[in-house]
């Protein structure tokens, strides 16, 4: 006899704790134990879609080392005792006031969380403001899409992705570069694969290394490791150059065009396959290729802004978008793919040191006189430390304490 299909206690809708796609999930519990993960057809971003990490990576949650209850240092490494809550909270607040009293807020160092809500990272980076006065607050987005953060912002105002992930299926053509996707967002891989496999989208792959988008792409550009500003900067200079760029949106959208336009003048593709290693008339294929497509799309991954000249590799994305108005319309735009299911939403949070939510700067007087009357405190003007300089502090003594 075959057995009846178990049947779940109950169903929980969440999203999934992996990568930055923030697939929604549907797990089947029974005896409190999760049995089984699906994901609905109806919701986005995945649309019933879900890889293995979301399907199978669950068992953390019945882990026999996983956290129940606070835990206190009573001695060296590995020396805890359980706590309740009260007695935690009521230790680290005395600890952290103490410390506030003796050296100032500035001594004191937080970092918010790319899995936590929008509401959590709020309220979180809103207590070390208001309440510990510091701005030293930062998150995992300083090392990994910081970059691609600061790039879009001064770009375009926004660091955000341009296209849902619907939406990707009906590419006319679309940039992969940085991104190893069937293997960090495989859910987004299928989307783009889609898109040429049935749909017959161009994609052009920029990587040193040989993944399996490229194993899709209509032209692949091999770089050398660290040449990537160098093959943007020739392919804007092609557009220019050959007059593919859209001077109707560039008129009405943009500003500098004359002064962007010049500086391109020394970056040939000759001069480019010289640094880059990259044929000079693939970076002229691949910059047409961009330019005349009715609908284009760049996607970029850690590859690109996990560098120390990230935010000039953002830019000169930015740049290629807004010389050929591939943004702003269905099927355009700039697409920085997220590490965590919620890094985007931290920053937009506040949970950095350079600026308060939705990035406004910490050092503008009025912005900060806004938050001041908003919350009914006195808030410091001095940007705080980023997560590298946390640690800088921490050996050098200015930082006493972490709130993590």
């Amino acid at each position: 006899m075959t057995p009846p299909p178990l049947a779940p206690d109950r169903l929980v809708r969440t999203t999934c704790p992996y990568c930055g796609v923030g697939c929604q999930m549907e797990l089947h519990i029974k005896d409190n134990l999760i049995y089984r993960v699906g994901a609905p057809f109806d919701a986005a971003p995945n649309y019933g879609n879900l890889c293995v990490k979301g399907r199978f990576g669950t068992d953390y949650t019945t882990h026999p080392r996983r956290l129940k209850t606070p835990l206190i240092r009573t001695g060296g490494p590995g020396q805890f005792r359980e706590a309740s809550w009260d007695e935690a909270l009521a230790l680290v607040s005395e600890k952290l006031a103490q410390i506030v009293r003796e050296s100032g807020g500035d001594s004191i160092a937080t970092y918010a969380s790319a899995k936590a809500t929008n509401e959590d990272n709020y309220i979180f980076q809103k207590w070390v403001r208001a309440v510990i006065k510091t701005n030293n607050v930062d998150h995992c987005a300083r090392l990994c899409h910081a970059g691609s953060v600061t790039g879009l912002q001064l770009g375009i105002g926004s660091s955000a992705m341009s296209n849902s992930i619907a939406e990707m299926e009906h590419l006319d053509t679309f940039i992969v570069t940085g991104s190893n996707t069937t293997e960090t967002h495989p859910v987004i891989s299928l989307f783009l694969k889609k898109a040429v496999r049935q749909n017959g989208a161009k994609l052009i792959v920029l990587d040193p290394r040989q993944i399996e988008m490229t194993d899709f792409a209509t032209l692949w550009l091999r770089q050398k490791p660290g040449s990537d500003v160098a093959v943007f900067q020739a392919m804007a200079h092609v557009i220019v150059t050959e007059e593919l760029y859209n001077e109707a949106f560039i008129s009405v959208r943009t500003e500098g065009f004359e002064e962007y336009a010049r500086s391109l003048a020394a970056f040939t593709p000759e001069w480019a396959e010289q640094v880059s290693g990259v044929p000079a008339n693939d970076l002229r294929a691949a910059a047409r290729m961009y330019a005349q497509a009715a609908r284009a799309a760049i996607y970029w991954g850690m590859g690109i802004s996990q560098s120390t000249h990230g935010t000039d590799n953002a830019l000169a994305l930015v740049n290629l978008a807004l010389l050929t108005g591939h943004i702003g319309k269905p099927g355009t735009g700039l697409n920085p793919l997220r590490g965590q299911n919620n890094v985007q939403g931290c920053s937009d949070s506040g949970g950095l040191p350079n600026v308060y939510t939705a990035y406004q700067r910490v050092d503008d007087p009025t912005i900060q006189r806004r938050f001041e009357q908003a919350w009914h405190t006195t808030l410091s003007p001095d940007p705080g430390l980023t997560v590298t300089e946390m640690v800088d502090a921490a050996l050098a003594g200015k930082v006493r304490a972490m709130v993590v």
